[in-house]
């Protein structure tokens, strides 16, 4: 079941900054939210080539914009469903341990792979 999600944020009090995107699943808009903060570290150290940061400073962004909002699409009641930064930070954090414990599976999986082939020669 998919959950269409559009993302209402407004960066600073300038309603010039206020902008939406809109993202098929809520999957897609988190990873876009974690794109737009990597996006504005880039901006900021233009001359690193590589930036290190952890789940905190992405839980700061969010939580520095003036307004960020996620429209959920709710099937059962057939409308989209408000879902403050608050709700966002959260699911951020569930996304992104998520992808960690995925990694480290990967990760060991390889790891066992290779020790099995070592094994047979």
């Amino acid at each position: 079941m998919t959950k269409h999600t559009v993302l209402i944020f407004q960066k600073t009090n300038n309603p010039n900054t206020r902008t939406w995107t809109e993202h098929a699943n809520i999957t897609a808009a988190l990873e876009a939210i974690i794109g737009m903060f990597e996006k504005q570290l880039a901006q900021t150290y233009p001359d690193q080539s590589h930036i290190n940061y952890q789940v905190g400073d992405l839980i700061g962004f969010i939580g520095q914009c003036k307004e960020f909002v996620a429209l959920v699409f709710d099937q059962k009641v057939n409308a989209y469903v408000p879902r403050d930064k608050a709700w966002i930070q959260e699911k951020i954090v569930s996304h992104l341990r998520l992808k960690l414990e995925k990694s480290k599976k990967v990760a060991s999986h390889d790891m066992g792979n290779r020790a099995s082939s070592k094994s047979y020669i």
